[in-house]
């Protein structure tokens, strides 16, 4: 695959907007990080905030459909087509106490959603469509509405 194929890859260039938006943002330039973020929704149905942190490693295999306006997203972490990230009502503030944390080496499944300021913690598995309104502890999976603990596990992966 040649370098211009891979750039124009749906699975990297919203990302390297992403990353764009992010860096405007923390530069204090006015106006880019919105134009950056708005590209990714006009071209991949991705709406995430410039003001969202990101870790390394950020994988969105499938990003039409997902709003990402988490306060942070750790290392690793794989969203799926169609998650939702954000608080539980309408937060023009983008206030810090009502966003969802996640930690590092998450996956949040296809359709699930991840509301209110709640943290997920570390190598957590969230299933396709749950609905996750409490905070969730690190290893573990969680699925169904209300989300609710499946399994955990007492050691890393």
């Amino acid at each position: 695959m040649g370098i211009l194929q891979r750039s124009l890859h749906p699975r990297f260039l919203p990302l390297l907007l992403c990353r764009l938006s992010r860096g405007a943002f923390e530069a204090r330039v006015p106006i880019l990080p919105f134009l950056f973020s708005y590209l990714n929704v006009i071209c991949f149905g991705l709406q995430i905030t410039p003001r969202c942190e990101i870790g390394p490693g950020l994988l969105l295999p499938h990003p039409v459909g997902t709003v990402i306006g988490a306060w942070r997203i750790g290392r690793n972490a794989t969203i799926f087509q169609g998650a939702t990230l954000g608080a539980k009502s309408v937060d023009m503030a983008f206030d810090q106490r009502l966003l969802p944390v996640l930690g590092d080496n998450v996956t949040v499944g296809a359709g699930a959603k991840v509301l209110g300021g709640i943290t997920v913690g570390d190598d957590v598995v969230i299933g396709a469509n749950a609905v996750v309104v409490h905070s969730v502890e690190s290893r573990c999976t969680v699925a169904g509405i209300p989300a609710k603990v499946l399994t955990r596990s007492r050691s890393g992966k």
